[in-house]
């Protein structure tokens, strides 16, 4: 089954799409909001908190506050890291500082971080917490990625970077998702959180070097940052550095899946397992291209 028909994710579209039509009272930073929260990509972070909600004994649908959060966050760093990397296409439509000016893009993601405040207040303070350290993280995370000039970037500031800028929002959405289900079990709440750290860094590493290979068709950005492939590139073959940038992302994936081994079998659990084959699988058109033959 394909990730578009899952339950949750067809949830969480109604409650994006039901969000959008009224976000603001503003008509114009309605439309200007919507063009880029209602665009498309596979909802990874709030499937995560979804998914990890339901697999900690939970309803799914009691987290949908928190996954417009996450994702209004998330949707925000875009519109702010697209202007800082003269990003042009993003989910096969022009980024909003192209559309509609830089200025409106940076209004427009500081109203969706206002926003994801709002939603997630509803919750207690450790979600609420959670959620802002999120965000802490997120902007340390932007500053590693814009001080170090393209090429000089270590391998381990590499690592740093992807977990503040991608890995530590999943690693969050994962115990956001676990702790609205059982909010006493901290235990449970940091297996679900390590599956969510592995499973960010795979998907990061993965993101990047597809965008190295030319794979990606609905994104374009002006500047490139340093990715793991192109720093092992300084040091060895370009086939070899492919290679050993996919045996790390496999390994983050093969962790991800480990750290759910004491989580009882349910079918969000499976889904979660399912959500890091399909990342796993993005990286099929690399391990097939000629250059690694």
């Amino acid at each position: 089954m394909r990730i578009e028909d899952w339950e949750e994710y067809r949830h969480f579209i109604g409650a994006v799409n039901e969000a959008a039509s009224s976000i603001s009272s503003s008509p114009a930073l309605t439309k200007v909001t919507s063009y880029i929260f209602n665009a498309g990509g596979k909802k990874l972070r709030p499937l995560t908190i979804m998914l990890s909600c339901g697999a900690a004994g939970g309803g799914y649908k009691s987290a949908t506050n928190a996954c417009l959060s996450i994702e209004a966050i998330h949707t925000a760093s875009l519109a702010h890291d697209d202007i800082l990397d003269d990003g042009k296409m993003r989910r096969n439509q022009q980024t909003i500082h192209e559309k509609y000016g830089i200025t409106a893009a940076i209004l427009c993601g500081d109203f969706l971080i206002a926003k994801a405040i709002e939603w997630i207040s509803v919750y207690d303070h450790p979600v609420v917490w959670d959620f802002g350290h999120s965000g802490v993280l997120l902007a340390e995370g932007e500053i590693i990625d814009a001080s170090i000039k393209r090429g000089e970037m270590t391998a381990d500031e590499y690592l740093e970077c992807i977990y503040k800028k991608t890995a530590a929002l999943f690693e969050i959405s994962a115990k956001i998702g676990a702790r609205i289900a059982q909010p006493n079990d901290e235990k449970q709440i940091n297996a679900f959180g390590t599956y969510g750290y592995e499973f960010g860094m795979a998907y990061q590493i993965i993101d990047d070097l597809l965008e190295d290979f030319g794979l990606y068709k609905d994104k374009e950005s002006g500047i490139l940052s340093d990715s793991l492939f192109s720093i092992h590139l300084r040091s060895m073959p370009y086939a070899d550095a492919a290679k050993k940038t996919i045996l790390e992302a496999e390994a983050y994936l093969s962790r991800a899946k480990e750290a759910l081994s004491g989580i009882s079998d349910s079918p969000s659990k499976e889904k979660l397992f399912a959500l890091a084959d399909y990342v796993n699988s993005l990286m099929d058109k690399v391990r097939k291209a000629p250059e690694l033959a």
